[in-house]
C-alpha cells in the first residue's frame, strides 16, 4: 500500500514538474514507468502488438498471421510445431522476441538509443517474454550483441547491453560483456536495405575474445531488434565457431510485415 501511494505521489510530481508527451500520441505520460509512451498507447494492441498469445514460428519466433499460418512447415513428429520457411539456415537454435517493431516498443527502442533507460513497463515485458520461453531460452551465459567501439564510443553505451544487464539482473544470470567484440565497424543499416546485402555488410564482424569462456556453453544472446537476422547470425556464427554448444536469442522487437 506504501509503495503504491509513493509511486502514485511520484507520477503526480513528475506530470507537474516534467510534463512528458507520449512520443505515440503527443498525450501526457502520467506513469514514470511506463518511459516515454503513455500507458493507453502501450496497451492498445493496435499500435503496441505483443507476441505473448500469437501462434509463432517453434525456431525464430515469427509469428503466424492468417495465410502465412496455414502455409506454415509443420512436423507431424514434434509436438505440432510450426515453422517459418525463412529461419531453416539460421545457425541459432531458438529465437524469442517480446513483440513487433511498432507502436511503444518502436518507441521505447529509438529512445534506449540516446538515453540509458529501460523504463519498468519495458523491463516487464521483458521478463514476462523470459519466463514464458525460459524452458528455450535459459542458458549458461548471458551477452549482448557488441557495438564496435568507435560507434560505441560515440553514443556513449551500448544499448544491447542496457537490455541485457536488466534481465540477468532480475533472474540471477550469469552475465559477461567483454567475451564477444564487434571487429568490423559497419555502415548504419538503412531502411529498405535487403537481406542480402545486410548479411554481407556483417560478415565476420564479431571475434569472441575468451574462446574458454563459452566452450561448451549455451549462450542467450540479446539485442533490441531482429530485422532480417543477419547480425544475429554474424555473432552466433562467431560463438558457435568459439565452441559454443548452441546460441539462443531473445530481443525486444522484431521487424514483421504485420501482425494485425
Amino acid at each position: 500500500m506504501l509503495t503504491r501511494a509513493l509511486k502514485n505521489l511520484r507520477d503526480g510530481l513528475l506530470s507537474l514538474a516534467y510534463p512528458q508527451p507520449c512520443r505515440m500520441c503527443g498525450r501526457a505520460v502520467e506513469s514514470w514507468d511506463d518511459g516515454v509512451v503513455c500507458r493507453a498507447c502501450w496497451e492498445d494492441p493496435k499500435l503496441t502488438s505483443l507476441f505473448f498469445d500469437l501462434p509463432a514460428c517453434a525456431k525464430c519466433g515469427a509469428p503466424f498471421v492468417g495465410a502465412a499460418f496455414e502455409g506454415a512447415a509443420h512436423e507431424p513428429d514434434s509436438s505440432n510445431e510450426r515453422f517459418c520457411n525463412g529461419c531453416a539456415d539460421m545457425p541459432f537454435e531458438v529465437a524469442r522476441s517480446c513483440g513487433a517493431y511498432s507502436g511503444a516498443l518502436e518507441a521505447s527502442i529509438l529512445f534506449l538509443k540516446s538515453e540509458p533507460h529501460v523504463c519498468p513497463r519495458l523491463r516487464d515485458i521483458l521478463s514476462q517474454t523470459y519466463l514464458s520461453n525460459r524452458s528455450f531460452l535459459e542458458s549458461d551465459l548471458v551477452l549482448a550483441v557488441p557495438l564496435h567501439r568507435l560507434r560505441q564510443r560515440e553514443r556513449g553505451f551500448n544499448q544491447a547491453t542496457i537490455i541485457a544487464r536488466s534481465l540477468a539482473s532480475r533472474f540471477d544470470l550469469a552475465f559477461d560483456d567483454s567475451t564477444l567484440a564487434r571487429t568490423a565497424h559497419t555502415d548504419r543499416h538503412r531502411a529498405g536495405i535487403d537481406a542480402i546485402d545486410r548479411a554481407k555488410s556483417v560478415e565476420r564482424a564479431f571475434k569472441v575474445r575468451q574462446p574458454r569462456k563459452v566452450r561448451g556453453a549455451s549462450v542467450l544472446l540479446i539485442d533490441d531488434l531482429f530485422t532480417t537476422g543477419s547480425t544475429i547470425c554474424a555473432a552466433t556464427g562467431a560463438l558457435l565457431d568459439a565452441g559454443a554448444a548452441s546460441v539462443r536469442v531473445l530481443t525486444v522487437a522484431r521487424a514483421v510485415k504485420s501482425v494485425a
